[in-house]
């Protein structure tokens, strides 16, 4: 990837980070936590959170700030509603919204369930990936594109979904240098590790290959020794299969073994997420239950609240289970680390066309990333990967452009969408939706 300004970040000792969408109370905090933990390389610098929610906001500094000061670290903390405000002098900006947050996910899902399109997340792939690219798409944009002016040299680490949309707008529309992370991968070598090798995850090396949230393992290892021969086998003397039946499935069709598990792996074949099916089979996953979630944020709140009395700090509250920090600390250092990450394929795996987002291993050190060479995947797989980094293709220019024929041809495309009766009219009501939270240049192509 390009190089610009190598000891920009080596020299530096504060460093300065923004978070946009800094509401996401809980993985805002996880993040801080990190950085929390890199004290060597991390001593201070700046915290600048960003949101347009103005009560989640305020509630995040407060947590941040009794977390920060619980630490005994000096980095100074700031709000923003406007993004304007917190960009000068950016070393780091993480991406970590989702336009319209909790409400619109439900949303999505619910008008999409009423079409008869069952999501088991409804984040990445099937109509609510693709309204999700609708709605963020613009607001990355903007963002990367002021940058350019104000902090050029700054990295955009996205984190938001859909990961490869999201990617490729930043990549193929503006300067910015971006990468997109996602634990998934790694955390399904860890399952394998511990759950049907029963090993330590240290003693497995792994490569794997694909796009976000379809990503399959290319290499599996223990100890140095390949063990690819005897996962399947292991798998169901472990009973692994029963917890992850969609995973094996896929495994035996496909020859290699996918992640980040079935709950996402799912949505990207358009045969299991069908009543009749799910009815018969019983997998765990089904169309997504926002009892749930629901369960897991208010856990999630009384933590905050924890964090904001001063009763726990960044050690008690754990880590993100992310991989920014190792990177960050590999720039800043120029100490490398190998991790997966998603970037704009450029012949790293020689089946999938060039400018597509796929997530594969770099390697990364003061000059920047350096993704590896992948080779080819079987036929299957790489035709799998290409035609939905094209349906991503299609709906980032749609979103860039406000252009429904391409929307809807992008919704022609995916898996999930050949459910769904009238495609046209779930995209219309989809939009309708969205009508305040979606760029103005769509209101032409609305008649609205």
């Amino acid at each position: 990837m390009e190089e610009r300004n190598k000891d920009t970040l080596l020299t530096k000792k504060d460093i300065n980070f923004a978070f946009l969408g800094a509401g996401s109370t809980t993985f805002t905090l996880k993040l801080v936590s990190d950085i929390l933990r890199e004290e060597d390389i991390l001593p201070c610098g700046q915290l600048r959170l960003i949101d347009i929610d103005v009560e989640a906001l305020d509630l995040t500094y407060k947590a941040v700030s009794a977390m920060v000061k619980k630490s005994g670290r000096s980095f100074e903390i700031t709000r923003h509603t406007d993004y304007n405000e917190a960009l000068p002098g950016l070393d780091f900006i993480f991406f970590i919204f989702v336009t319209g947050g909790y409400p619109s996910w439900k949303k999505d899902i619910d008008i999409c369930t009423r079409h008869g399109i069952l999501q088991a997340v409804g984040d990445t792939i099937g109509p609510g990936g693709i309204i999700r690219t609708l709605r963020n798409v613009p607001v990355v944009y903007e963002i990367a594109k002021a940058m350019e002016q104000v902090c050029p040299e700054a990295w955009a680490i996205n984190y938001s979904n859909p990961e490869g949309a999201l990617c490729l707008a930043i990549e193929k529309y503006t300067k910015i240098r971006t990468f997109g992370l996602c634990h998934g991968t790694p955390d399904t070598v860890k399952a394998l590790a511990g759950n049907v090798l029963q090993v330590d995850f240290d003693r497995v090396g792994f490569r794997a290959a694909g796009i976000n949230h379809l990503t399959w393992i290319t290499q599996l290892t223990l100890d140095g020794k390949d063990v690819y021969p005897q996962l399947r086998e292991k798998i169901i003397s472990t009973g692994w299969n029963l917890k992850e039946p969609i995973s094996l499935e896929l495994f035996d069709r496909y020859g290699l073994y996918p992640a980040p598990g079935d709950r996402h792996v799912e949505e990207f074949f358009s045969c299991y997420l069908r009543n009749r099916v799910l009815e018969e089979k019983n997998y765990e996953w089904k169309n997504i239950d926002f009892t749930k979630i629901k369960k897991s944020r208010d856990e999630s709140l009384k933590n905050l609240d924890l964090v904001i009395q001063g009763k726990i700090g960044h050690e008690e509250y754990g880590t993100s289970g992310e991989t920014a920090t190792q990177f960050i600390r590999a720039l800043l250092t120029g100490t490398t680390t190998l991790e997966m990450a998603n970037v704009m394929n450029r012949g790293y795996i020689e089946n999938i066309s060039d400018g597509i987002i796929v997530e594969i291993p770099v390697f990364v050190d003061e000059f920047g990333l350096h993704p590896q060479k992948m080779g080819q995947l079987p036929e299957g797989i790489a035709a799998k990967c290409e035609s939905l980094g094209r349906e991503y293709s299609l709906a980032v220019e749609a979103a860039v452009s406000c252009d429904k024929k391409l929307a809807l041809q992008a919704m022609l495309m995916d898996p999930l969408v050949a459910h769904c009766d009238y495609p046209e009219i779930l995209l219309d009501e989809l939009l309708e939706a969205y009508r305040g939270e979606i760029p103005s240049g769509w209101q032409k192509q609305m008649g609205w």
